[in-house]
């Protein structure tokens, strides 16, 4: 089986063709080139582009009222898709939470209304990309990071993915909880850009990255399942596609949790301790030298 994944991680036609008839034909659907042209342009104006237009420009800061609209219909639009795609699964659907085969032949009303959903989601992944687009336009050119811009590519291919080699079955689970994750995650960032009138509220930052990698771990272990029971019907690129970039996610999203968090505080506790280790009179010398320097500099000016 582990052989099965690697042949089929290193075979690049699995791409090309679309295996899924039902959504043959459909705009974008199997068209590599396409795909590949958008997220090379996306690339292009988020790290090269964009900085360089904005080089001389100030920051666009009365985009804040656009940006807090934005982020408030990326909730609903990604709350309603999570109680609709629900409502064709797990909850209604029929579907089996452990293992879920794909069914291409099945065009009946409720499959089709969840391939159809799926596919408007993809475009709605193509939206994110804003995100990046009014970092670049404010300026705030270090949160256009390597995993900010790699998140956004990886997540519109598997999408594209599902639209060209069949929507349904195993996947659905992790999509379902993606749908979840952007939800918290937009509500996060509509209640931020009321800037310090909702701060002291935004102190579960961290858990939200918790939760996404509570998120990854479930997507990778889950998928893997079709690998060890063989009830589960669902083609092995399905399998690689999925647990590939959760891989990648899991440990830049680790990496960033520790940078971040673990890190930071031991850097905190560390200077909290050497602070207590310093004398009160050497404490007060010390700003009594600061409040010198601060005056003589003020004279200079």
């Amino acid at each position: 089986m582990t052989l099965g994944l690697t042949k089929v991680l290193l075979d690049t036609n699995v791409f090309w063709s679309p295996v899924d008839p039902r959504t043959d034909g459909w705009f974008l659907v199997g068209n590599l080139p396409a795909l590949i042209a958008l997220l090379v342009g996306y690339v292009y104006v988020a790290k090269i582009a964009g900085p360089r237009w904005m080089k001389n420009r100030p920051p666009f800061d009365n985009l804040k009222p656009v940006i807090r609209v934005y982020n408030f219909a990326m909730v609903l639009i990604n709350a309603l898709m999570l109680k609709y795609l629900l409502a064709r699964t797990y909850l209604g659907g029929g579907y089996s939470l452990y293992c879920q085969s794909i069914n291409y032949t099945d065009r009946s009303e409720q499959a089709m209304e969840l391939v159809t959903a799926l596919y408007f989601y993809t475009f709605v992944r193509i939206i994110d990309f804003l995100d990046t687009i009014f970092f670049v336009l404010r300026k705030k050119f270090d949160h256009v990071s390597v995993l900010h811009v790699s998140h956004h590519c990886l997540v519109v291919f598997i999408g594209w993915y599902g639209a060209s080699h069949g929507y349904g079955g195993q996947p659905m689970a992790g999509t379902a909880i993606n749908m979840f994750v952007h939800v918290i995650m937009y509500t996060y960032y509509f209640l931020a850009s009321f800037g310090k009138r909702f701060e002291k509220y935004l102190f579960w930052k961290k858990y939200l990255t918790q939760l996404q990698l509570l998120q990854f771990i479930f997507c990778m272990v889950h998928i893997l399942v079709p690998l060890f029971d063989s009830r589960c019907s669902i083609p092995l690129d399905h399998v690689a596609v999925v647990i590939v970039p959760v891989i990648f996610f899991l440990a830049m999203f680790s990496r960033f949790y520790v940078h971040t968090y673990l890190k930071k505080r031991s850097t905190e506790a560390m200077k909290t301790a050497l602070i207590k280790n310093v004398p009160l009179k050497e404490r007060a010398l010390a700003t009594s030298r600061d409040k010198l320097r601060f005056e003589e500099i003020k004279k200079l000016n």
